[in-house]
């Protein structure tokens, strides 16, 4: 169906590290993907957030993942297998409690000002006025406090555990999200049977490093995630 061109790059910037991990015969050729099926599409879009995540599951293992971001410059996007992702995504939540407190502290201040202009002995437009400001503000401040809460999946390499991508957590009885989470579950472990622990090393090496070589993680987090999969039992034994 095409080839994901603008996502592949040449295997040969990777020849040190395949020198320290033999690689099997049938590893992917990560240079010359073809799409030929595409098994799940799932689009996240948060429109008040500003944050839109496009998630695309062909070849049975290979993911296409993106991500608009209105607090971010730049856009994320980029390709990973799924051989080497952790099943088991770490939860990541931000509740912007100064925020929130803004806000109710606003309402509270909003009403008293509204009862005292409308209803007291010291009636006054201004107040009133001042009131309905304040009452302005704090719906103001409860559109940042969602804006800036989050709650959010963040999927991981299986060993050298760099943040690959993450997933808008939704509330439960979603079933479009349940089921693109059923469905990517069975693709990881999919292509985690497939291989054997020595070639998920070899293949999540690689995979992080030609992500690095797109900008996508800088150096040091490949460094640090290459010595961890260079210490793993498979490989030592190797």
């Amino acid at each position: 169906m095409g080839t994901l061109n603008n996502m592949n790059n040449e295997l040969d910037p990777y020849a040190e590290d395949i020198t320290e991990i033999t690689l099997s015969s049938d590893f992917d050729d990560d240079s010359n993907i073809q799409q030929e099926s595409i098994n799940l599409e799932y689009v996240q879009d948060q429109k008040f957030k500003g944050i839109k995540r496009n998630f695309v599951i062909f070849n049975e293992v290979q993911l296409y993942y993106s991500m608009k971001s209105f607090r971010k410059k730049e856009n994320v996007r980029h390709r990973l297998n799924l051989s080497y992702v952790n099943q088991k995504p770490e939860r990541v939540q931000m509740v912007s409690w100064r925020w929130l407190s803004t806000a109710f502290a606003g309402l509270v201040w909003s009403m008293l000002l509204v009862y005292v202009g409308y209803f007291t002995q010291f009636k006054a437009d201004y107040i009133v006025v001042v009131g309905v400001l304040l009452g302005a503000f704090s719906a103001i401040s409860m559109m940042i406090f969602y804006y800036r809460t989050q709650d959010k999946l963040v999927f991981s390499s299986f060993v050298g555990g760099v943040p690959l991508f993450e997933v808008g957590n939704m509330k439960a009885g979603n079933q479009a999200f349940e089921e693109f989470m059923q469905t990517l579950d069975a693709h990881i472990e999919k292509g985690q049977n497939r291989k054997t622990m020595h070639q998920r090393l070899s293949g999540e090496l690689i995979d992080l490093r030609r992500i690095r070589d797109e900008g996508m993680i800088d150096n040091e987090t490949y460094e640090n995630a290459r010595s961890r999969i260079f210490q793993h039992e498979a490989y030592q034994q190797k």
